[in-house]
């Protein structure tokens, strides 16, 4: 997040009067102040940048779009709320077309199969957001980066229960194959979370996100529009990666609709 989309978010919401010229000066931060203030909380230890961060996550949420943790760190939930919101003072469609590409078909395994469409994921998984839905545990055979906030690292996360299993052994098998280096250099240590309780980014519908079924991992260098040409993922080198996702029975997105290289999922389209 610049700051000069804080900027257009605080004169949005009346808190900011001055230029959008991207420098964070007195009025700047008077306005991030002042949501601070709402918050009713001391941000003082925070570092300016996350800080300005936090203040356009806050209008973001008061407007109605999902950032995610108001953490004042930019992950894809609060990449996508902003791209939202740009789009909508536009009058543009941001929304991400997910048909099926012509391809798809050909990159597949018969173990995805055992899985549902998305159509019949509640009736498979139950209610979106239940207890369930973070009852399983997957423990990473390293730990890995939290993608946004690469400071911290997780060395498990949560899924659903359903899916724990397949999940354990899409990385351990991945452990076997390539190594702890190789997977770092490979970026597949960037976690980019699992269970959200929410929409699909780009679009309206629950996100399979909402039942603990999908995983991202390196949102930054794998972002939601990005198609092949320029997915890190989508190289050749990270076939046998999709490989290992597939046997488990997992639908890698950048296979089936060609974007979204980051994310994969227990549920066919």
């Amino acid at each position: 997040m610049q700051v000069t989309d804080v900027q257009r978010l605080l004169a949005e919401a009346n808190y900011y009067n001055g230029p959008i010229d991207g420098d964070a000066g007195l009025g700047t931060m008077r306005g991030v102040s002042v949501i601070e203030g709402n918050a009713g909380r001391s941000f003082a230890e925070w570092p300016t940048w996350r800080r300005l961060t936090h203040a356009g996550q806050a209008i973001l949420t008061a407007q109605g779009y999902s950032v995610g943790d108001l953490d004042g760190l930019t992950g894809p939930q609060t990449d996508e709320a902003l791209t939202q919101w740009r789009s909508d003072r536009a009058g543009t469609d941001a929304s991400v077309d997910r048909t099926p590409t012509p391809e798809a078909g050909a990159r597949s395994h018969p173990a995805q199969m055992a899985w549902p469409l998305q159509r019949d994921v509640r009736a498979f998984f139950g209610p979106a957001g239940a207890p369930a839905c973070t009852a399983g545990v997957v423990a990473l055979p390293f730990p890995f980066l939290i993608a946004w906030n690469k400071s911290q690292s997780v060395s498990r996360f949560y899924c659903h229960e359903k899916v724990a299993e397949p999940l354990t052994w899409i990385f351990a098998e991945a452990h076997r194959t390539f190594g702890a280096e190789r997977m770092r250099d490979m970026g597949l240590d960037l976690y980019g979370g699992c269970f959200a309780n929410r929409t699909m980014r780009g679009g309206t519908a629950t996100s399979m996100h909402a039942w603990g079924i999908a995983v991202d991992l390196d949102p930054e260098h794998n972002q939601l529009r990005w198609g092949a040409d320029r997915a890190r993922f989508a190289n050749p080198d990270y076939r046998d990666w999709w490989q290992i996702v597939m046997q488990a029975g997992a639908v890698p997105a950048g296979y089936v609709w060609g974007k979204d290289w980051m994310h994969f999922q227990f549920a066919r389209l």
